[in-house]
């Protein structure tokens, strides 16, 4: 397993179901999941993408390359 680091780039879309821990964003050409470690880590990192995509912000971060899931992310 790899990361996959992103820098300086646009959230295009977010989405949430109702199930546990299930979070997701459309970052750098594709879904990428928010990894399910811990609810309150999903809820932050949700809230983040979701602030950023509402006010016109760039994300940074990593995600791994097998899963696609984001483990790493900061507002810029």
């Amino acid at each position: 397993m790899a990361a996959v680091n992103f820098s300086n780039v646009d959230v295009a879309l977010t989405y949430a179901s109702p199930h546990t821990k299930n979070a997701w964003a459309y970052i750098q050409g594709g879904w990428r999941q928010v990894d399910p470690l811990t609810p309150d880590g999903v809820t932050n990192m949700f809230s983040l993408l979701n602030c950023a995509k509402a006010n016109g912000r760039k994300v940074s971060g990593s995600y791994e390359s097998t899963t696609n899931r984001i483990n790493v992310l900061y507002m810029i």
